[in-house]
């Protein structure tokens, strides 16, 4: 009874995080540079035929779905994808666009790599690569879209960490004021509008 008490009141008292609380433990894997080169083509995330053509990637989770991983009730920010057709088992994973690196943070199945991208109207985007079993870039690395970023994990080292992390996390990003802890504290549409572009929309407009 004592300790069902002390428990109930430990979940009472324990503060929920929020964007705001949170930002600042983030922000020092930040690498604050401007790209040096435009994104004026953009690229799908993997090496196909056709790296232009929506179709080379199957989607497995969409943007704007409710979660219960990470914190209940959390809005999937990205979309989890994988090439459609794979003829290599190690899966690598490449900058969509001219940019450079500008974070490179959590670790285990988590790891994320962004790159901050410069469009031709001078406006500041970037791209978010999550679900990474190695690394390949450093902060403040230029990259274009041969640029090998990362690869994923295989489904076999995915199952050591008890769930499905053979996939990108793909985010595509307005800005980056939360340093990426919006990823997985994005609970309503306001924030998740606020931060992030709906990733299929933006293929859609941006591989030609």
């Amino acid at each position: 009874m004592k300790t069902s008490l002390i428990l109930f009141l430990a979940f009472l008292f324990v503060e929920t995080p929020t964007i705001d609380k949170d930002k600042n433990r983030w922000k020092p894997y930040y690498t604050d540079l401007a790209p040096a080169k435009t994104a004026d083509s953009w690229f799908l995330p993997f090496k196909s035929i056709d790296r232009k053509k929506i179709a080379n990637i199957k989607i497995i989770s969409i943007f704007g779905d409710h979660r219960d991983s990470y914190y209940k009730g959390h809005i999937h920010t990205a979309i989890d994808i994988n090439p459609s057709i794979s003829k290599t088992k190690l899966i690598e994973v490449y900058a969509m666009a001219n940019g450079v690196v500008c974070s490179i943070h959590l670790g285990e199945n988590q790891k994320t790599v962004v790159v901050k991208h410069r469009l031709k109207n001078g406006t500041i985007m970037f791209t978010s690569y999550k679900h990474l079993s190695e690394v390949y870039v450093s902060n403040g690395q230029t990259v274009n879209q041969d640029t090998k970023l990362a690869r994923l994990f295989t489904k076999e080292e995915s199952k050591k960490y008890g769930g499905d992390y053979h996939h990108l996390h793909l985010e595509i990003r307005k800005k980056f004021d939360d340093y990426g802890c919006a990823s997985w504290l994005t609970m309503n549409k306001t924030q998740l509008d606020d931060r992030f572009y709906n990733p299929q929309a933006f293929l859609r407009t941006y591989l030609k």
